[in-house]
C-alpha cells in the first residue's frame, strides 16, 4: 500500500479499540524489515517518543509512536509529522505534556533501562507541508522537542555542509528505530518491536527517485533523500518516522544525514525509504535557525549541531562514487514513463490522508481502468 508517514497513531487506535499489542502477530520476527537487533550503545542517540501515560496506559513499547535523535543535550530532532496532527486528546499539534522521549533504552518496556524525560516545549518548521503537491507526503518535514532536563546521552552531529559525501549515492547508512516488523494492515495498523533494530541501506541517486522514476513530483531533491534496495527486503516502516538515517565516519561515529519519513508500503520493491535531507544546503540553514531559536527561548546554552571534515567508512566511498551493489540496482530500474499502471496508481491515492479526496482519486483511477479495459 502506499505509505503514509511513518508514524503510529497510537491514541486514535486507543480511542477506536483498535490498539493491537506488539505481540499480537506471535509469526512475526520483529525487526526493522530486513535488519537485525541492535544496541542502545550502538546509537546512544536514537530517541522514542512516547505518548505521555497520563495519556495512555501501558509501557513505554505500548505507547512508542515515532522515534528521535538527540543533537543537543535538550534538543530531540524528529518529523514534523510526528507532532503536526498527533495529539491524543484531539488530534491537533503534540504538546509537551502529551509526550515523553525515552533515551538510553534498547528494549522499550524495560523501565529499569535508561529514562524516560518529560518534554518542556515542541514545535516544528515554519513552512513544513504535510501534503506536498496533494501527494499526501511530507514536505520540511522537520520537527524538535524540548527536554525538561538535560540528558548526558552521547548526542549526534549532522553532517555538515563540508560532509556531502556522507550522503553520495551508493554510500552505506544505517536506520534504526522500533517500528513495524512488516507492512501495515490499511485499517489495524502493525506491530511494532519492543526491541531496537537497525539495518543497512545505500543513498540511492536522486534521479531513480524523483523525476519519471520511483516517485516522480512527490520527491523533492531539495528537502528529501531516498536510501535503500531498489530490489526490496530493507527498509524503515511505520513507527519508525522521526527517527535517524545515519551514515558511519571514517575513524568511528556517525553523521545525522536524515530523518525517517515516508515511502511506498514498506521494503517493496521499487519503492525505497524517503528521509528528510537535513544536511543539504536547503535544510542545514533552516534547521540551524530553528535550534538557535529554540535554545534562546527556553533559556539554553548554544550547543554546535553540525559536523566538519568528516568522510565516509569503507573503501572508495570518500570519493563519492557510487558503490557496485548500489550502481547495479539503480541501472536496473527503467525510468521510462510506464503504461498506466492500476495498482500503482491505486497505492498513489491511499496515501492521501483526506477520506473524500482518496475516494475521488480512487473512482478516477477505476473509471480511467474501465475505459483502457
Amino acid at each position: 500500500m502506499r505509505r503514509r508517514p511513518r508514524f503510529v497513531l497510537l491514541g486514535a487506535l486507543a480511542a477506536l479499540g483498535l490498539l493491537v499489542p506488539a505481540a499480537a502477530s506471535a509469526d512475526v520476527q520483529p525487526k526493522i524489515v530486513g535488519g537485525s537487533t541492535a544496541s542502545i550503545s550502538q546509537y546512544p542517540w536514537q530517541a522514542a517518543l512516547v505518548i505521555s501515560p497520563s495519556k495512555l496506559s501501558g509501557d513505554a513499547h505500548d505507547r512508542q509512536f515515532c522515534g528521535g535523535s538527540l543533537v543537543t543535550s535538550r534538543i530531540v530532532i524528529t518529523a514534523a509529522h510526528c507532532i503536526y496532527d498527533t495529539d491524543p486528546d484531539n488530534g491537533s499539534q503534540l504538546d509537551p505534556s502529551d509526550v515523553d522521549v525515552v533515551l538510553g533504552r534498547t528494549t522499550l518496556s524495560d523501565s529499569a533501562e535508561g529514562v524516560e524525560a518529560h518534554v518542556k516545549a515542541v514545535s516544528y518548521r515554519a513552512n513544513y507541508d504535510p501534503d506536498y503537491l496533494g501527494e499526501g507526503v511530507p514536505r520540511f518535514d522537520v520537527g524538535y522537542l524540548v527536554l525538561s532536563q538535560p540528558s548526558s546521552r552521547h548526542r549526534i552531529q549532522i553532517a555538515g555542509s563540508n560532509e556531502s559525501s556522507l550522503w553520495a549515492p551508493g554510500v552505506m547508512a544505517d536506520i534504526s528505530g522500533w517500528g513495524c516488523t512488516q507492512e501495515p494492515n490499511f485499517i489495524l495498523g502493525c506491530s511494532t518491536s519492543d526491541n531496537l533494530r537497525a539495518a543497512k541501506v545505500p543513498i540511492i541517486a536522486d534521479s531513480s527517485c524523483g523525476s519519471n522514476s520511483v516517485y516522480g513530483a512527490a520527491f523533492e531533491a531539495r528537502t528529501m533523500v531516498c536510501a535503500g534496495f531498489l530490489s526490496g527486503g530493507v527498509d524503515t516502516c511505520n513507527g519508525d518516522s522521526g527517527g535517524p538515517l545515519q551514515a558511519p565516519v571514517a575513524g568511528g561515529g556517525y553523521r545525522l544525514v536524515g530523518i525517517t519519513g515516508w515511502g511506498d508500503g514498506c521494503a517493496e520493491a521499487n519503492a525505497p525509504g524517503v528521509y528528510t535531507r537535513v544536511a543539504g544546503s536547503t535544510m542545514h540553514p533552516l534547521i540551524e535557525s530553528d535550534v538557535c531559536s529554540l535554545e534562546s527561548s527556553n533559556g539554553l546554552a548554544d550547543e554546535a549541531i553540525f559536523g566538519s571534515g568528516a568522510q565516509p567508512c569503507g573503501t572508495g566511498s570518500s570519493s563519492g562514487g557510487t558503490s557496485s551493489a548500489a550502481s547495479g540496482e539503480a541501472q536496473s530500474f527503467n525510468s521510462a514513463k510506464a503504461p498506466f499502471n492500476s495498482a500503482k496508481a491505486l497505492k498513489k491515492c491511499k496515501r492521501i490522508h483526506k477520506k473524500k479526496k482518496r475516494r475521488r482519486c480512487v473512482k478516477k483511477v477505476k473509471a480511467k481502468a474501465r475505459a483502457r479495459a
